[in-house]
């Protein structure tokens, strides 16, 4: 298998105090992210300050990088809410400084489910204005389903974690969500498939 990275950003703002709430993911803030390698095999930590997020930047710049929904959310979290959607599942900042090849586990289940031929920018839009059923393709239900493995917390929590300083439960609950993604993805990798929250088999050939 090629070498990946998997990566997950949290929050320091909840998107109710922000005046375009979800829309304005930049403006949430990064409070803390971790990169885990294939490669090295090594979990990488980043706080919350502008130094921090070039270096993120700069570890993701140019690399296959797994993550669950990271096209429509985390990307904008680090690269801003105007980065590029390219193709081939590309992100890229506005000036294209920093690119990387998106593995995103939510964007091709989706693909999968609709038989999608359009672009995922405008999959996205899709989903968007046909919101899915809670419960059934949230990390969460998937992980369950398909692992019987469980996250340890709820990334709405991030902003009160970081606001409080609780540093610790912050890194502790940013790390097992890659742990999650890094160990879905490899499920799918070897068995082709995983199961939604609603126990229905989604195949990935």
């Amino acid at each position: 298998m090629k070498d990946y990275l998997v990566y997950d950003v949290e929050t320091q703002i909840p998107f109710e105090e922000l005046k375009n709430g979800w829309d304005d993911p930049f403006g949430m803030k990064i409070s803390s992210a971790v990169v885990y390698s294939s490669k090295t095999d090594q979990f990488y930590f980043f706080g919350h300050t502008e130094e921090e997020r070039i270096r993120l930047c700069e570890m993701l710049n140019n690399q296959d990088v797994v993550t669950f929904n990271g096209i429509s959310f985390d990307s904008r979290v680090v690269l801003g809410n105007d980065r590029l959607i390219l193709e081939h599942g590309v992100t890229a900042s506005s000036d294209k400084k920093y690119q990387w090849r998106n593995i995103d586990i939510y964007v091709i289940l989706w693909k999968r489910i609709l038989d999608w031929k359009g672009t995922v920018e405008e999959l996205l839009e899709h989903l968007k204005k046909n919101r899915p059923p809670k419960g059934v393709f949230n990390l969460d239900s998937i992980l369950w389903a398909t692992l019987k493995m469980k996250k340890n917390g709820d990334g709405k929590d991030a902003p009160m974690l970081f606001k409080t300083g609780d540093f610790r439960k912050l890194y502790e609950y940013n790390l097992q969500d890659v742990r999650c993604e890094r160990d879905l993805y490899r499920f799918i990798m070897r068995y082709k498939y995983l199961i939604n929250g609603q126990y229905e088999i989604v195949e990935f050939v």
